[in-house]
């Protein structure tokens, strides 16, 4: 029996093919749909951070197929938009997106595309009609097939680059600070003497979908890279390195570049010397922070909804770092059928705390973050509601989240743990100026002294030096002192 879920997070696979190719620098999306498909995706995200693609909303060529179309079929609607969408908008590569009505009564996309490609034009088709899954899936199914596809469209001689990686698993859009993120690990990369395929935002483009194939390594950092990492690898051989989530701080950073090294040979001093200045730089600004994370209590204990990999990521930074106690993860990328896929970071996973959920029903989440009382809730803007309730700041750190714009700003590597901290830090804080100030109007409304001092000693408008519990802090900042 199907379950109704409430207020999903996640749209659909045609969706999470949209956003993917909207960001690739010169792919031009077609969308073989009824009108609405393109429209809703737009307006589902058009308030959450990130802005605007060059082709989104009603810019997004396609086909606006009609009933006529499902009846009789619509391969002839879609042979005359590709035409027309190649006369009319630049591009260095169209992508057929299909749909649910076109695979439901069996459109040949293959076939209008070949036509199209035979022509000498640079097409590509990918088959992810919504009902297929996700938008995750749409993701890893539209960059497995143009893998796939590009050296047929757009040919070149294969030639490796030993200093060459690919960058997968982290899906724009899904991840609100995707591009800064993928800033930040290009920038590192680059660091140590790497070259780097990023394909999303402006560093990436048609260009590496092409240079791929000469990579040296693909590294992979969320389970939803994994299939066009395979597809690199045995079309290719190129080698995977599979990491469970993006680093977060620069011992996981040099974890990474430990990991990479295997593989690529890269200069031990010149990976010291990078290591060392952003270890310093780290250090520096962290230790501005100290008396925030030490001599007050910033919300000891916390529950954190999102994607795996980016609950794995801050999970493991809380707790080992600002040594917060997870009460629960709630895991909102994973099917509850998905048990076999879960259990391959099982123990990263229990690691952070031994309550693990998977859902991305809303009324479910309020549910557990409810039972669990936590003080802070690392999550969505959707969350806010709950946080609300319960009288707790939230931090907003998974899709989707509205009122803010986020452009390029990172919460992975090095230069994403000081943006992470001052964002955490700032909530908080902020939280915590606006209660007292809440309180203070109140009192001043009462009558009475006794008030005053009732109100005052409660925990959630006091704070009390908590040393004891933050013993894993204070070690943290010391050893860096």
């Amino acid at each position: 029996m199907s379950e109704v879920i409430k207020e999903p997070r996640n749209g659909c696979a045609l969706h999470g093919a949209l956003q993917t190719v909207q960001e690739i620098k010169g792919v031009v999306p077609v969308i073989h749909a009824n009108a609405g498909c393109g429209v809703i995706h737009y307006l589902a995200n058009k308030g959450t951070s990130g802005g605007n693609s060059s082709y989104s909303g009603l810019s997004i060529p396609g086909t606006a197929i009609q009933e006529r179309h499902v009846i009789f079929g619509g391969a002839s609607r879609l042979r005359e938009q590709i035409k027309n969408t190649i006369k009319v908008v630049k591009g260095d590569l169209y992508v057929i997106l299909n749909s649910c009505e076109s695979a439901m009564v069996g459109d040949d996309v293959d076939a209008m595309t070949r036509e199209i490609v035979e022509q000498g034009e640079p097409v590509l088709d990918t088959l992810v009609a919504g009902f297929n899954g996700g938008p995750y899936y749409g993701y890893e199914h539209v960059m497995a097939d143009i893998f796939r596809t590009i050296d047929g469209v757009k040919p070149s001689e294969k030639k490796t680059d030993p200093y060459l990686v690919n960058i997968l698993g982290i899906i724009p859009g899904k991840d609100p600070y995707w591009q800064g993120n993928l800033e930040e690990i290009k920038r590192i990369l680059e660091g140590i003497g790497l070259k780097v395929n990023v394909f999303f935002g402006p560093y990436g483009g048609v260009r590496d979908l092409i240079n791929a194939k000469n990579a040296a390594l693909t590294i992979n950092f969320s389970r939803w890279g994994e299939l066009p990492a395979r597809i690199l690898e045995e079309w290719y051989e190129i080698p995977i390195l599979q990491r469970p989530s993006l680093p977060l701080g620069t011992e996981q950073v040099l974890d990474l570049a430990t990991a990479v090294a295997e593989t690529i040979h890269i200069d031990e001093e010149r990976i010291k010397s990078f290591f060392g200045n952003e270890e310093v730089y780290e250090n520096d600004l962290l230790l501005r922070a100290r008396e925030d994370l030490i001599e007050y209590d910033n919300s000891q204990t916390a529950v954190l909804v999102g994607d795996e990999e980016q609950v794995i990521r801050l999970g493991r930074f809380l707790n080992d770092f600002l040594g917060k106690e997870i009460k629960a993860v709630i895991l909102t990328d994973a099917l509850k059928t998905d048990e076999e896929h879960v259990t391959d970071n099982q123990e990263l996973l229990k690691e952070i705390t031994d309550s693990i959920y998977i859902t991305s029903d809303q009324k479910k989440i309020e549910d557990i973050i409810r039972s669990e009382k936590p003080e802070v809730i690392f999550g969505s803007s959707l969350e806010k509601r709950i946080a609300n309730r319960l009288e707790i700041p939230v931090v907003e750190t998974s899709y989707p989240v509205f009122e803010k714009l986020i452009l390029n700003k990172a919460d992975a590597g090095i230069r994403g743990t000081i943006s992470f901290m001052e964002e955490y830090i700032t909530v908080v804080n902020q939280y915590e100026a606006e209660k007292r100030k809440q309180l203070l109007s109140y009192v001043k409304g009462e009558k009475g002294g006794k008030l005053w001092q009732e109100q005052s000693q409660k925990r959630s408008y006091s704070k009390k030096l908590t040393l004891v519990t933050q013993s894993q802090t204070k070690e943290s900042l010391s050893a860096r002192m």
